[in-house]
């Protein structure tokens, strides 16, 4: 349980440093006189839409937090991470949630093997050919989690009635 304290603590310093740095680039810039528009991935959607893709991109970096940090998995991550694609999934009528769950307790499973192996080769077994097989689980534990959640976002993004259609012209 305090692992989940320790990333909501780092999560919110992230999200200050992120504020502090953002409201002073952008300080200067005036959308009114710029002649460029911005247009972004949040134009056109609801509020559901933009809570299920923020609980999609919270699961993400809570479970690259896990795995860098070799945190071993306990009962509370597990529901953290099903209700947050749970929370996803319901907000924009995800028919194929079960596949998103099932998703995620394989990515559960792949970061108790990091777990393991990290434990293993801290422990046990010092070798370079361990610590190998270790970059390698967490190399495709990555790229599997940022395939998840591309894959989230693209629901998400086709759920969209107004982006289905190619957007409203405005000019």
């Amino acid at each position: 349980m305090d692992n989940i304290f320790y990333f909501a603590f780092a999560g919110i310093i992230v999200v200050i440093s992120l504020y502090i740095i953002l409201k002073i680039l952008i300080k200067k810039f005036n959308p009114e006189e710029s002649k460029v528009k911005l247009y972004g991935i949040l134009q056109g959607m609801s509020n559901k839409e933009i809570i299920s893709i923020s609980a999609s991109i919270v699961s993400y970096i809570f479970m690259i937090y896990l795995m860098t940090s070799f945190i071993d998995l306990d009962i509370y991550i597990a529901i953290i991470i099903i209700s947050l694609t749970l929370l996803s999934g319901l907000l924009i009528k995800n028919k194929k949630i079960i596949i998103d769950i099932i998703l995620n307790i394989i990515s559960l499973g792949g970061l108790k093997i990091i777990y393991l192996i990290h434990d293993y080769i801290v422990n046990e077994y010092k070798d370079v050919w361990m610590l190998l097989l270790l970059v390698f689980v967490m190399i495709f534990m990555f790229l599997y989690l940022s395939y998840t959640l591309l894959k989230n976002l693209k629901t998400v993004i086709l759920a969209n009635k107004y982006i289905r259609k190619g957007g409203n012209s405005e000019n």
